[in-house]
């Protein structure tokens, strides 16, 4: 019977969400300590920070995880460990260039610099370095379809981070530097365990070869485009708002961003899955289905959210109070702008996915690029005119809402899909996995 049970769950999709829950949880915990014990500015800048760091190591994803997942998933051995190593090799060099660009930026803008800045910027090379164990093995483990161990490193990282500011917490020394110790701290220590549990592939290094390491930039290079276009989407606002309005703007801007998490541990656990699924069907040249998958993904992750963001939606002002206190109720209209938003973020994302994983990823970074100047252009007309974080969520609503119609249609140039396909294959999908669940339940009774 409990072998039975454990079945219903041991599977990759389990896994995958399983682990985005746990780094979810830890995040939004960590969030909520966080936003009480320090001030609305200087959480602020710890926002800003951290959006610093999290837009580099997004780049650095961009350039390999992909490639890894595509050309390492199925290859034979040799080809694997070519793959691994010029993959480190990669990995090492962009590494290298963020040291050598940090400490030009730290002798060259150190006067512009205030003083936490200042403090930011001595750490930030240090922590792109501790980082990399950790980054490349989640991206093999997930090439492998490992997600249960993904769930172990990143019950670590998010883990460590917890534990350490409830003990600066306990010690009554919660400060903007010490917040940033705990969290490359974190890194370090998850990186040291997958390395000593041989997760890294690092001995494959040199195994590395010119031609392959020239394959993974050349395919990596457009999805940069595509990852950096899209991961500034937050972290324009975030600067935007500080530069234009105040640190505080930022904190309360912060807000929404955690109620996403909710969303986004569905969509990351889907999209997970989704890649190998889409790229090996396209690598087929099974362009059928290529649209059966993508239209199953949207559709299911679509209905799936419906609740969440209208429970969400009703019990804005209760969850936002659990999150972060009182002091940050005037964020409830600008969450529930989001929460509309959230409505179009399964099909933006898959028409990403789709087209990186069918090797259109030039298209897609013109999709992320036209998104990212029209946000950019929506924040400093409305933060000019109404000076108010409100207007740069709804100008997130409107970008959001164009760019899907784009996406639409660049993706149907290569894939032949509907919206009722969306709709059908995502609701069959959504019965089939309820019938899985409930079916397997009851051979456990």
């Amino acid at each position: 019977m409990g072998f039975k049970l454990l079945s219903v769950f041991n599977n990759r999709h389990f896994h995958s969400l399983l682990g985005n829950l746990v780094s979810a949880f830890l995040n939004v915990l960590s969030f909520a300590i966080l936003v009480r014990l320090l001030s609305l500015s200087a959480f602020g800048e710890w926002v800003l920070f951290i959006g610093t760091y999290t837009v580099l190591d997004q780049i650095r994803t961009a350039l390999l995880q992909s490639g890894i997942i595509k050309f390492y998933t199925g290859a034979d051995e040799e080809r694997g460990r070519e793959v691994a190593g010029s993959a480190w090799y990669l990995v090492l060099i962009l590494t290298g260039i963020y040291l050598l660009l940090n400490l030009i930026a730290g002798l060259i803008l150190y006067n512009y610099f205030d003083e936490t800045w200042r403090f930011f910027m001595r750490w930030l090379g240090l922590m792109m370095v501790v980082s990399v164990p950790f980054n490349v093995a989640s991206w093999f483990l997930q090439s492998e379809h490992r997600f249960d161990k993904i769930l172990q490193i990143r019950f670590w990282q998010n883990g460590g981070f917890l534990v350490l500011i409830l003990l600066f917490h306990f010690f009554g020394s919660v400060t903007l530097p010490n917040v940033l110790v705990a969290y490359m701290t974190g890194l370090a220590a998850t990186s040291c365990f997958t390395l000593l549990k041989g997760w890294t592939k690092v001995r494959t290094l040199v195994y590395n070869t010119k031609k392959q390491v020239m394959v993974l930039v050349k395919y990596g290079w457009l999805i940069v485009g595509s990852m950096i276009s899209s991961g500034f989407l937050n972290y324009s606002d975030n600067f935007l708002i500080r530069t234009m309005i105040s640190p505080a703007a930022v904190a309360i801007y912060s807000i929404p961003q955690k109620f996403m998490e909710v969303i986004e541990i569905i969509l990351r656990s889907f999209v997970a899955t989704a890649q190998p699924t889409l790229s090996g069907a396209a690598n087929r040249n099974e362009w059928g289905e290529v649209s059966r998958a993508f239209s199953r993904y949207t559709g299911v992750v679509s209905i799936v959210i419906i609740p969440f963001i209208i429970g969400m939606i009703i019990f804005t002002q209760p969850l936002i109070i659990i999150l972060a206190g009182r002091a940050y109720l005037p964020a409830t209209d600008v969450v529930r702008i989001f929460l509309l938003c959230a409505f179009l973020y399964p099909i933006d994302r898959f028409i990403g996915v789709a087209l990186d994983m069918i090797n259109r990823p030039l298209t897609n970074f013109y999709k992320n690029f036209i998104k990212l100047v029209l946000n950019i252009i929506g924040d400093v007309v409305f933060i000019a005119i109404f000076h108010d974080v409100r207007w740069v969520a709804f100008g997130s609503l409107l970008n959001m809402i164009i760019c899907v119609v784009i996406g639409y249609y660049m993706l149907k140039k290569y894939v032949p899909f509907t919206t009722g396909e969306i709709i059908r294959l995502g609701w069959a999908e959504c019965l089939v996995m309820l019938e899985k669940v409930t079916g397997k339940l009851k051979l456990v009774k």
